[in-house]
């Protein structure tokens, strides 16, 4: 074999391995992203079902001076509610709940405050709570093109439109969240975040999930629409 020859053979060889491994890189690299992206849609899924479910749980806690929604409770991070897992037969408590976005680590929780009392008044709650428990972590607010943020909680009241309601009235918390009067009249709450890969600080292969509970007590039929306590 000439050195012409040789010379020759070695070029082609270090396009093919050169193409080889640029195409192993590539396929790393796009497995990589699928990968972050299933972790960020799973972990991301899970916790919105919860967070649904637990919003969905909703109860007045005895009648119409203690709505679901605990009034100056509520903002675009946070929402205290009284809500029931038990069964048709009343067999356990309600429960106080906390549901938190926080903006420093991007955790969302639930902070759950228990009591023995069958049929407790706010004042029958412990101050601390029970149990915390993490829904999601490296979560992130959403955002619009124009740069401004999706609250985490948003909240809705019903309005006429034509003739039927239509849970459609934003209600907007003042700076201590919303006062007693718009407590009692949340019919509609809308969940926004992005769910980032475990580890990641960027939303680049984030998922942006949104959903939206009625309360419980919220009926639309009624000659006034507004949540019942009854």
């Amino acid at each position: 074999m000439t050195v012409m020859e040789l010379a020759m053979a070695m070029t082609v060889g270090l396009i093919v391995i050169t193409g080889v491994f640029t195409m192993l890189d590539t396929s790393v690299r796009l497995n990589t992203g699928v990968m972050s992206k299933t972790d960020a849609m799973q972990r991301g899924r899970l916790a919105m079902d919860t967070i649904t479910q637990e919003l969905r749980s909703q109860v007045c806690l005895n009648n119409l001076n203690n709505p679901a929604i605990v009034a100056t409770k509520a903002t675009g991070d946070t929402v205290t509610f009284y809500s029931d897992f038990s069964s048709a037969d009343g067999d356990r408590p309600p429960e106080k709940r906390t549901l938190t976005f926080d903006r420093t680590n991007g955790n969302i929780t639930t902070k759950i405050y228990r009591t023995a009392k069958l049929k407790p008044l706010p004042a029958d709650f412990p101050l601390n709570p029970s149990v915390t428990q993490l829904r999601l972590e490296n979560a992130q607010l959403q955002k619009k093109t124009s740069g401004e943020e999706i609250p985490f909680l948003q909240y809705f009241a019903y309005k006429w439109v034509g003739d039927r309601p239509v849970a459609e009235e934003v209600l907007t918390p003042a700076a201590n969240g919303l006062n007693a009067a718009q407590a009692a009249r949340v019919a509609r709450i809308d969940i926004n975040f992005t769910s980032r890969p475990t580890g990641a600080k960027d939303d680049k292969k984030g998922v942006r999930l949104s959903d939206q509970i009625m309360v419980r007590h919220a009926d639309p039929n009624l000659s006034v629409p507004d949540p019942r306590c009854v």
